[in-house]
């Protein structure tokens, strides 16, 4: 099977325009249609069905089914190009996100920095959500991430390193600061300081309103944690955060929550299913999963 005549299928399912399909590969019209029938004489099955009363080119039920299976044939020819491309390097492909970064990487950089690892390491910082993408497309090959629960995908294969408990943060000047601990049911009439979707956080808060029943006000939504902790210091609205962020100087005041939600800061080191990782990879992972992330 010639992966061009995929490519020509794939296209012609997106476009059905046999014209556009031509134009876009700079190929003749009739050279796309000859790939169409040779795709339909190795399956023998019609795939393409020409509408005549309204002009147009319609794609059989067979043919739809052929360009999911083909979608996911692509994804492996890409990806096996990005990998076989990554082995000619001795370089070290590493997602990691700002707050794993901050909070918890620095305990191992020193070692792989004496270890001669960092100094191969290519580092992508980004939220841990655009980083599963990355690893899973083969833009990297391995990932620290933040979840709110285990990591459990067919096509990733993570070590869970450790998990940390939310907690809400509010002004000194508010008050619930008052307060010790709290159920979120009792926040309902709150005005909350989000995290947007580059971190873990939305999906947390949107958990535990979901569990509390109630639709708290955001006044604001930020992807910066120093910002969030300073609008909350100023008594602009609450927060729900990651208690590993608060420090002493932050001149906020942590409650606990107290209800049993099944949502924690997780964090795992991750790489794809199946991927062959070399030795200097391998000894990456080994120091990395020496993290201490506090249950």
């Amino acid at each position: 099977m010639n992966t061009k005549d995929i490519k020509y299928f794939r296209a012609l399912v997106r476009y059905q325009n046999y014209t556009r399909v031509s134009e876009k590969f700079g190929i003749s019209q009739p050279s796309v249609t000859q790939a169409i029938k040779r795709l339909e004489k190795e399956f023998d099955v019609q795939l393409v069905q020409q509408d005549r009363t309204h002009q147009k080119t319609v794609i059989t039920r067979a043919g739809l089914l052929l360009d999911k299976n083909f979608a996911q044939i692509e994804h492996s020819i890409q990806l096996a190009h990005k990998e076989i491309e990554s082995t000619k390097t001795e370089i070290i492909r590493f997602g990691l996100p700002p707050i794993i970064g901050t909070l918890y990487f620095p305990q191992v950089a020193g070692e792989l920095l004496s270890s001669g690892l960092l100094q191969k390491t290519n580092i992508l910082e980004s939220g841990s959500d655009e980083l599963l993408r990355d690893l899973k497309k083969g833009d990297i090959d391995i990932a620290l991430l933040g979840s709110v629960r285990p990591i459990h995908f067919n096509e990733i294969r993570a070590v869970n390193l450790g998990s940390r408990p939310f907690t809400i943060i509010a002004s000194p000047k508010h008050h619930l600061a008052q307060k010790d601990k709290i159920s979120f049911k009792e926040l309902g009439s709150e005005k909350f300081i989000s995290l947007t979707g580059r971190y873990v956080h939305p999906m947390a808060f949107k958990t535990y309103c979901e569990y509390a029943d109630i639709s708290p006000e955001i006044v604001y939504s930020t992807s910066d944690i120093s910002w969030a902790k300073s609008l909350v210091k100023e008594n602009l609205g609450i927060s729900l955060i990651v208690k590993d962020v608060i420090q002493e100087n932050d001149g906020v005041k942590c409650i606990k929550i107290v209800d049993s939600v099944p949502v924690r800061f997780n964090v795992s080191v991750a790489i794809r299913s199946g991927y062959k990782v070399s030795e200097s990879e391998r000894e990456f992972i080994e120091v990395v999963k020496k993290m201490i992330v506090k249950n």
